[in-house]
């Protein structure tokens, strides 16, 4: 599993955050650890996954589109962020640790 931390800040910070900005650590995860799904040679699919809404945040890698909201479902284990144009999922943390989504 790939754990690499990639550093966003969110555009506008929440009313108590207000004084400092809101750090998001993104964090690569494994599709395999997070949805059930089949490996296809250096695919990994999915059937019957549906992302809830972009986030502000765009993808660390490709850096094409903003991030999408997938909450957990029948086949998705753990709540996370989806890069539709290059098919990473990350996990979201914030700057002490507290994962920002909550399953």
């Amino acid at each position: 599993m790939d754990l690499t931390v990639h550093r966003r800040t969110a555009g506008s910070p929440l009313p108590e955050q207000r004084l400092g900005s809101l750090q998001l650590n993104l964090v690569e995860l494994d599709p395999v650890a997070i949805v059930d799904g089949t490996r296809y040679d250096e695919n990994y699919l999915a059937d019957d996954v549906y992302a809830c809404g972009s986030m502000r945040e765009m993808c660390p890698i490709c850096e094409e589109g903003h991030l999408q909201l997938v909450l957990r479902q029948r086949s998705v284990r753990v709540a996370h962020l989806f890069c539709l144009h290059c098919t990473r999922c990350f996990g979201a943390f914030l700057s002490d640790g507290t994962p920002a989504l909550a399953d």
